[in-house]
This record gives C-alpha cells, sequence and structure tokens, in this order.
C-alpha cells in the first residue's frame, strides 16, 4: 500500500554509497534573504510613505484653537414686559449653557448611547472600533461606526457627512489635534451645544425648550433619555413625527444607563414608565402677538442689521401678556361677529375626486393649502344635506357633525340643490368649523374684512398691546401701524380743542340745522353735509353737539374757529398736514391716520395735555451679557394743549360715554371712561377711540379695499371690542381723578376760560354760532343773569 503512493518517476533514493548528496540548505539563503529585504523595504517604504501623507494632512487640517472662545450664532428672541417669550428669529433655535451647568443626567444619558468610555480612552476608541468592525463582518453591514465624542465634534464644526476614506482619517486626525487642545470637559461642551437635534434646534438646552419646553434643569431622566436619542437620527427618532421609534430608543438609552450605574434599580423603573408630555407645538412667534413682535423686528434690524439674527440678542418689550391676548381675542371676535352678520357667503374652495377618510396623508394633502386660524379648522365636506346638516373631515381625521339645527339660515340656504354654485354646500367643498364652549362644532368662514386695536400708557408711552388685523399668517399689511384711513368722528374732539383756543367753549351755541356749507362753483358741487340719521336740532351746546355727534355742529365750529387754523392746530396731536388738508371736510374726519397715531392723539387728553411717543422696546441685551438699551426713563413728550384744555375736553368725552353715542363703553363700571364713535363716509371706517386709568385705546374695522359695512357704525361694531379689551386692561389701575385748573371756571353749567369772561369775549358775527355771554361795551361783560365760578 505505501508502495502504490509512491510516483515511479520518483523511486526510494537509493544506497548514499551510489547517489551524489544534495546541494547544502545554506545555498538558499540569499534568496530568503533578498524576499525579506524586498518586503521590508515595501514596508519601511509604504511606512515612510504613510508618514509623509499623514504629515502633509496634519499640516492641512484647519486650526482649532477657536473653538475655546466658542460663540455660536444664537437667535434674537422678543419678549413681553414679565419676559415671557413671544418671538424667536433666526435660522438656529439655540441657546449655549457651559458644561458646569449642564445636568449630570442629561450628560451621563449621552455618554450611556454615544460613548460611554468618553472619559477613558483617547480621541480614538479602538476596543470599540474593533468590536463595530466585528459586529459589521457578522451582519454584513455598515451598521456600527465607532466614532467617538471627539470624532463627532471633529466632524460638526470641520467636515462634511459624506462618507468617504479620506474624510474618515481628517476626522481622526483632527479628534487628535482637538484633545492635544482641550479638555475632555471642554469638547464635551462643545458637542452639546452645537449638535443638530432636530425642529431646527441645535444643542440640548434648546432641544429641550422646543420639544418640552422646560430648561435642562427642569428635565426628568426620561426626558434626557429622549433628546440623548437625537444626536444619531433626529428625524427618524423626533418625538413629535416618530413617537414610537423615539420611545424604544429612549427605552434602550435608560437601560444602558442602568447597566452603567448611572441609574439604581427604583430610579430606572421609575423613568422607563413615565409618561411623555411634549410641548403641544412649539411656535417661532406667539400668534397673538405677531403683529406687534413684527414691529420690535424691524426696528432691531433697523439699528442692529443682519446680524440681530445671530449676536443672541434679548429684546424686551412694552407689551403685556394678558392686554396682547385680550387685544387679539376681543378683535378676532368682533371681525367674525361681524362677518357672521352678514351672512354666510360660501366654502373656500372645492377638492376634485374622493379622498379616502383612513389615509391621513391623503386628507392632510387635500386641505394643506387652507391653513387653521386660530379656532377656525379648515374641513373637508363629505356629506351634506338639507334635512340632514353637514358632515365633514378634519385634516388629521377627526369627522365633524354640523347638524341643520346650528346652521344659520344663509347656510340652510347654501345646503338647497339650487343654491349659487360658488355658495353651495356639497361634498368635496372646503369649509370653516368651529368648536363653541360645550365643544359642539358649528359652521366659520374667515371674514373678508380687517381690523386693529392699539393700547398706551398714557403716562409712559408703553404700548401695552398693538394688534394689525384678523391673522398675521393670512395678512401681514399692519392696520395698527401702516394703515392710514378717514378716523370719521373720532376727529372731532380736536375741532373743539382748537375752538376753544380761539374763545369758543362747550357751551357755545351752534347751529344744529342743514345748510349749503360750500356753494357749487365750476368744477365743484354744492356740499351740504348731513347729520347721521337726519336728525336735527337747531341750536345746541357744543359739549351736546360733540356728544350727540352732530355733523353740522362740527363743521360750524370749524368754519368758525378757521379751517386752516384747526388743521395747523391737529397738526399738534401727530395729524400729518399732507394727509389732513385744510378744508371743511375735515371735520367730518374726511382725513387720514393710523390707529397707532390717533392712540397717541387721544392721550393727550388723558394725561394733562402731553404728546408722549409711543414706545414698543424696553431693553435690547446681549444673551446674558450687555445691556446695550435701556428705557428707563418716560418717553419723550411735549406740551401741546394746555392742562385745562386738556380738561374741558375729557369732560366732554366723558359725557359721550355717559350720554352719547359711547354709552356701551359704561360696562366698564369707571368713572374716567372718555372716548369717542367715529364712522366714515358711506361707513367704510368705524372707530372707537377711548382712555380709562391711564390706558388709552383705539379700535378700527374696516376692508383694506375700502367699502361700505352697511349700516354699521362706530358704536355698533368697533366700541363692543374696544370695552371688551379694556376690561382686561384696566384691570388692577385706579381710574384717573381730574382737579379743575386754577386757570379754568365755571359759567352757568359749564367751563370757560376766564380771559373770555372778564377779559375780550369772542364776537365774530357767525349766524350759526351764538356766544353764551354776550359783549357789552368794553367786551366784558357777562351776560345778565349767568354766575361765573373760578376754579
Amino acid at each position: 500500500m505505501a508502495r502504490a503512493l509512491l510516483s515511479p518517476e520518483f523511486p526510494l533514493m537509493p544506497p548514499s554509497s551510489s547517489v551524489a548528496a544534495p546541494a547544502p540548505s545554506h545555498q538558499k539563503h540569499p534568496i530568503l534573504k533578498f524576499l525579506a529585504g524586498f518586503f521590508l523595504g515595501l514596508a519601511v517604504a509604504g511606512s515612510a510613505g504613510g508618514a509623509y501623507v499623514l504629515h502633509m494632512v496634519w499640516q492641512q487640517l484647519p486650526e482649532v484653537d477657536h473653538l475655546a472662545d466658542y460663540d455660536p450664532m444664537l437667535p434674537m428672541r422678543i419678549y413681553a414686559r414679565d419676559g415671557t417669550l413671544l418671538a424667536e428669529y433666526g435660522e438656529e433655535r439655540r441657546e449655549f449653557v457651559p458644561i458646569g451647568q449642564i445636568p449630570l443626567q442629561m450628560r451621563q444619558a449621552l455618554l450611556a448611547i454615544e460613548d460611554a468610555r468618553f472619559y477613558e480612552h483617547g480621541a480614538v476608541d479602538f476596543t470599540g472600533l474593533a468590536r463595530a468592525a466585528l459586529r459589521n463582518v457578522v451582519s454584513g453591514e455598515h451598521a456600527q461606526g465607532a466614532s467617538t465624542i471627539t470624532m463627532q465634534v471633529a466632524r460638526v464644526f470641520f467636515l462634511s457627512r459624506v462618507k468617504t476614506y479620506s474624510r474618515k482619517l481628517m476626522e481622526v486626525l483632527l479628534a487628535y489635534k482637538l484633545e492635544a487642545t482641550y479638555s475632555k470637559d471642554k469638547i464635551l461642551e462643545l458637542y452639546m451645544n452645537q449638535i443638530y437635534l432636530g425642529e431646527r434646534a441645535y444643542g440640548f438646552a434648546a432641544a429641550a425648550s422646543v420639544y418640552f419646553d422646560k430648561t435642562l434643569g427642569e428635565l426628568t431622566v426620561a426626558e434626557a433619555a429622549v433628546l440623548a436619542g437625537l444626536p444619531k437620527a433626529p428625524s427618524a427618532y423626533n418625538p413629535v413625527v416618530n413617537r414610537e421609534r423615539a420611545i424604544i430608543r429612549q427605552q434602550y438609552i435608560l437601560q444602558r444607563m442602568h447597566e452603567l450605574g448611572y441609574l439604581d434599580a427604583p430610579a430606572y423603573q421609575e423613568a422607563r414608565t413615565q409618561a411623555l408630555t411634549l410641548r403641544t407645538q412649539y411656535r417661532s412667534i406667539e400668534p397673538a402677538a405677531a403683529f406687534a413682535v413684527e414691529q420690535a423686528r424691524k426696528m432691531v434690524l433697523e439699528q442692529y442689521g443682519e446680524e440681530a439674527y445671530a449676536l443672541g440678542l434679548d429684546v424686551v418689550t412694552t407689551l403685556s401678556v394678558p392686554a396682547q391676548r385680550a387685544a387679539t381675542r376681543a378683535l378676532r371676535a368682533g371681525i367674525l361677529g361681524a362677518q357672521d352678520a352678514r351672512g354666510y357667503a360660501g366654502p373656500e374652495g372645492r377638492i376634485q375626486g374622493a379622498v379616502p377618510s383612513d389615509e391621513p396623508k391623503a386628507l392632510r394633502a387635500a386641505l394643506a393649502p387652507y391653513r387653521d386660524s386660530g379656532e377656525l379648522r379648515a374641513a373637508l365636506v363629505h356629506a351634506a344635506s338639507e334635512a340632514e346638516g353637514i358632515a365633514a373631515w378634519l385634516r388629521d381625521g377627526t369627522q365633524v357633525r354640523i347638524p341643520r339645527s346650528r346652521l344659520s339660515a344663509s347656510a340652510r340656504a347654501a345646503l338647497k340643490p339650487d343654491a349659487p354654485a360658488r355658495r353651495r354646500i356639497a361634498p368635496g367643498a372646503v369649509i370653516r368649523v368651529v368648536a363653541d364652549v360645550r365643544e359642539r362644532w358649528n359652521l366659520g368662514q374667515l371674514p373678508g374684512m380687517e381690523g386693529a386695536l392699539v393700547s398706551m400708557d398714557t403716562e409712559t408711552g408703553d404700548i401695552l398691546a398693538l394688534t394689525g388685523g384678523f391673522d398675521y399668517a393670512f395678512n401681514q399689511f399692519d392696520h395698527a401701524v401702516q394703515a392710514y384711513r378717514q378716523p370719521g368722528s373720532t376727529f372731532k374732539p380736536f375741532i373743539f380743542s382748537a375752538a376753544l383756543e380761539k374763545g369758543y367753549a362747550p357751551g357755545t351755541l351752534i347751529d344744529d340745522t342743514q345748510r349749503v356749507v360750500t356753494p357749487a362753483a365750476r368744477g365743484r358741487p354744492a356740499w351740504s353735509p348731513r347729520n347721521y340719521g337726519g336728525n336735527y336740532e337747531g341750536f345746541i351746546t357744543a359739549r351736546r353737539g360733540l356728544v350727540r355727534s352732530k355733523n353740522l355742529v362740527a363743521v360750524n365750529l370749524m368754519d368758525a374757529a378757521g379751517v386752516q387754523y384747526v388743521q395747523e392746530f391737529a397738526t399738534r396731536f401727530g395729524f400729518l398736514p399732507e394727509r389732513n388738508p385744510p378744508r371743511l371736510p375735515l371735520a367730518l374726519g374726511a382725513g387720514a391716520i393710523t390707529p397707532l397715531q390717533l392712540t397717541q392723539a387721544y392721550a393727550v387728553f388723558a394725561n394733562g395735555g402731553t404728546l408722549v411717543q409711543p414706545r414698543l422696546i424696553h431693553q435690547v441685551s446681549e444673551r446674558g451679557g450687555a445691556v446695550l438699551y435701556a428705557a428707563n426713563a418716560p418717553s419723550p413728550r411735549a406740551t401741546v394743549v394746555s392742562e385745562r384744555n386738556a380738561f374741558v375736553l375729557d369732560s366732554m368725552l366723558r359725557d359721550v360715554v355717559q350720554h352719547g353715542t359711547g354709552r356701551r363703553a359704561k360696562a366698564l363700571g369707571r368713572p374716567d371712561v372718555a372716548g369717542k364713535t367715529g364712522t366714515s363716509n358711506d361707513a367704510r371706517d368705524v372707530w372707537f377711540a377711548g382712555y380709562s386709568s391711564g390706558v388709552a385705546s383705539v379700535v378700527w374695522m374696516g376692508y383694506d379695499q375700502p367699502r361700505s359695512l352697511g349700516r354699521h357704525t362706530g358704536g355698533t361694531l368697533a366700541l363692543p371690542v374696544w370695552t371688551e379689551y379694556m376690561a382686561e386692561a384696566v384691570q388692577g389701575r385706579t381710574p384717573v381723578s381730574r382737579t379743575l385748573p386754577l386757570d379754568l371756571m365755571r359759567f352757568g353749567e359749564d367751563y370757560v376760560y376766564p380771559e373770555y369772561v372778564f377779559g375780550t369775549c369772542v364776537d365774530d358775527r357767525k349766524a350759526f354760532v351764538q356766544s353764551p355771554f354776550e359783549c357789552g361795551p368794553d367786551g366784558r361783560r357777562p351776560r345778565a343773569g349767568n354766575s361765573a365760578d373760578m376754579g
């Protein structure tokens, strides 16, 4: 058997006596030495080449020294006067927190999942690298990266996320360079403040606010574990959009924390069973304050330029959160009420084709062009009949039912088969629905009209509330600041204020009889103003004329005082001369003014005669640093009328509320409520301007493209909004008590300047004006039977 395995060409060796001996083995050594030397040379050359390459790459590495003064872009934040965050502007939501102020449990949660041996290994964790390589071989995929925290810092600050061998080499070398320059704590601080965590949040402090509306110090262990799971894949583990995946990762992190000894058994069990409550919705801008903060943003941007978005500026406004929310709420309700009174206008749009209710994506896509507006929710009709009412879906798939009994007559008419196509409610129609206090759904609609409300402190000029429209998301035009509209009868007090300085008094008799004021001329028709409602009373006092908002009284008094004089006098209050030309129709508010300007003007009568500049920004400072601007003193002010002039007008405006067109304002139950209604020509603008307890406020309502509001007036539309808002604005404030100025006197039942009684009185012979006292031969004698009392 053994011989059979031998080849015949190679028989067994014969005896040594007959066969030559083989060559000595040392003769093969030169070949082996050559091969060994060759490979050794290659190794040395390779090493030298590799070292040279590493040296060249090292020389090309970016400098890392600047991270010692890490100064990330911080967004601009705008706050209310009480510190409530109203808006945040900037590409990144970020808040820098030093490592010493980051809670230990937050750091431990992060290290447990990202780099548990961070404080033990160097720039590269070779143990972890080997473990990851083994797992990748076993799985056949590149599942484990084994990047240390330091390597991630290198990538985040200096490199792209493209996965190449050269980038990985740069990452490793940068990690060594970082660890040669900074401590572990500093590197961890850089990481925890720079890493992106979804929802435009950079760093864990910003993420804590965005996801949980908390500071880092307020986070629970369970919440910290959720945030710690975000760096790997912020979109995949975002608890807002992928709650289930986020919780699975959170549970794994908590388990790791327990295994590493960061959590004992009771703490671990408590954390893993804790229910998560996410922030309902993170808004960059508080909707109720959108118009006001936009004004603040523009002011800061004008001062500091585009860098304002990255300097970490904290802007504290003068806004009062309760007042601002009350203003927005009252204005929206007033506009919606006015719109509803005009009847249902019809659906906003129609969706072609069926949309399955069990496919949320399809439903959301169909309603995407119709964004919600506060309590007004967009809904897609899937069934509608005159007998049953309306059934519709919200964008989240919730079914809404509105029975016929809760529909207005105009809405029921829209359900009829023969209703006009633009108004008909049928399957596929996009409508608005709103829930009432009993959580029942009702049909609503976006309004066509707009409005504005401005409120300021009459002494300091601080703007307490400013809302410039129904919904900033739908219309960014700020009607409070930008809209020049006809003030209507709210202009009349300024005529009476001017007339006081020309010798007239509240007791002056003015003819309230319709007449041709401006005769016809070439190219100009005759002008004969009329009173609202066509009611005329003959000669009445100027006071009654203002209380009853008599147009003829205002026109006649302006004519008597002088058109040019009244126009120039009004400019003291902020009326721009180019928008309020000197013509008699100005007496009826035919000029133009913004709600903000009118608020400032009415504050003059409230504070005793001074024009105070409105102020929106109280302080600007760097985040945690220097104060750049502080408004410590009241706003600049200028005396525009005497104290006695303001006193008389205040008394007349209080009478407007007690006995005239502003009676609804009596609902405030305060003795110092004063104000004036205003309705412009053809009811295109309606107003109420007034004040109480040191707060002046103005409400305007109308259409962007001016058109009639029908039979509405300032008293029926604007005044209810004003009263509802002021009920909140004056809470905690003391009503203002006025003292009769020494240079003012009572004459009969009203006030008069003493010099017009005892000095030279006015006798301008106007047929439509009669003085309350006669001018004697010396121009001083009061009418017999009248008594004069000095204040």
